[in-house]
Parts: structure tokens; C-alpha cells; sequence
């Protein structure tokens, strides 16, 4: 677990807004940094050209159930993306592609996706069998790959308990190596926080290139 360091990474508006014009195409502000960060991340690793790495990308599936189901639905309503690729594509694609490669494993996660993981539990009822949990246990290491949550739709700045507002967010530990959480920023409007786990092997590295556009 000593190995394992919490570190934040703030990508300003006008940071993004360069990251956005190198893909060349309209692209999320939750895609577009992501694909930055597993760029950077795999390069701080070193890993080996013809390995391969994944981003575990949670997905809501509230609006993409068939029927949809109200995004005020209290539960657990997600599912994984895994976009993949070779290590030595992922370094020489351009952003666009790589952005290209997140939105298709994110796009598969559909009506049909859902309904059929919602045929897969109620089988399992049935015979009586568990659902396996996939949670990675603390002091994991999720390398060569990452896992990624976004709470960039949480207005967590506009919560007022009667003092103002928050003065700053920050999640929990972050226990597994790998791990990534996008928060909005409470620096500056149009901001990204990405809160991050990562070896300290790795750390130096990272953060060498972490904001290079190279």
C-alpha cells in the first residue's frame, strides 16, 4: 500500500480547449482528457510496445435501458466499457483516434447490452448462482491498465449547507493502483480535477509529461 501515492492533476478550461482542437472532432469533456491520461500513463510505465492496455470505464446505463430509465433513479445502474489497445498504438495514434477507440466501447454499452446483462442476472437467480463481484480489492495494481469514474455531472460546487460553498472536494483514499476519478474543478470554472492512484515508480514519470501535449 506504501507504494501506492494519491496524487491530483488539474487540467484548466483552456487546457482542455487544447486537448479539443487536436482531435479535430467534437468530443466530450470526460473522453478527451482521458484519453490524455491514459496516453501519459502508459508512457510512465515503460510497458512493452507489443503489450496490451485497457481503460475499465464506468458507464451510467440510465438513459441507455430500453426503456430508459429517470436519471433520478436511486440504485446501482452501471456498467463497464473497456476500450483496448496495443501499447505502441496507443503512444503513436493521434488524440482523435484514441478518442475514437473510448466513444466506440462506451457506444456498445447500449439497450440491448443492458437488457441482455438483465437476462444474464435473472438466469443466474434462477440456478441459484452469484454474480461475481469485479471490484478490485485496496492495494491492487490495476497496470498495465486503468479504471476510470466520472463525477463530472455532480454539482458538487453549488451545495450550500448554510456557510457557502464548498471550499474544496476530495474523495476518499484511493487504494488501487491505477484507479482515476474526474471531479469538476473547484479552481476554476471549465476545470478538471483528476484524482489519481499511482505507484512510486511510476510517479516521477508521470508527472514529467503529464501536461505535455507532445
Amino acid at each position: 500500500m506504501d507504494r501506492i501515492k494519491n496524487i491530483t492533476v488539474h487540467f484548466t478550461a483552456e487546457f482542455l480547449a487544447d486537448l479539443k482542437a487536436r482531435v479535430g472532432a467534437r468530443c466530450s469533456t470526460f473522453q478527451c482528457p482521458l484519453a490524455h491520461v491514459w496516453k501519459k500513463i502508459t508512457a510512465a510505465r515503460g510497458l512493452k510496445p507489443e503489450e496490451f492496455t485497457k481503460v475499465r470505464v464506468a458507464v451510467n446505463c440510465r438513459g441507455r435501458a430500453d426503456p430508459p430509465v429517470p436519471m433520478n433513479f436511486f440504485g446501482n445502474m452501471v456498467l463497464w466499457a473497456f476500450p483496448r489497445l496495443q501499447v505502441q498504438d496507443l503512444l503513436s495514434s493521434s488524440y482523435g483516434s484514441v478518442v475514437d477507440t473510448i466513444r466506440e466501447a462506451v457506444a456498445r454499452i447500449d439497450g440491448e447490452y443492458v437488457q441482455s446483462f438483465v437476462d444474464f442476472d435473472g438466469m443466474t437467480d434462477v440456478n441459484g448462482v452469484e454474480l461475481i463481484a469485479t471490484a478490485a480489492p485496496p492495494s491492487s495494481m490495476f497496470c498495465p491498465d486503468t479504471e476510470v469514474d466520472s463525477w463530472l455531472g455532480f454539482n458538487f460546487h453549488q451545495l450550500d449547507f448554510g456557510t457557502g460553498a464548498p471550499a474544496a472536494l476530495l474523495p476518499p483514499d484511493l487504494p488501487v493502483e491505477g484507479l482515476m476519478l474526474f471531479v469538476p474543478s473547484h479552481k476554476a470554472k471549465g476545470g478538471v480535477d483528476i484524482f489519481m492512484a499511482v505507484t512510486d515508480e511510476h510517479l516521477t514519470g508521470f508527472k514529467h509529461i503529464c501536461y505535455s501535449l507532445n
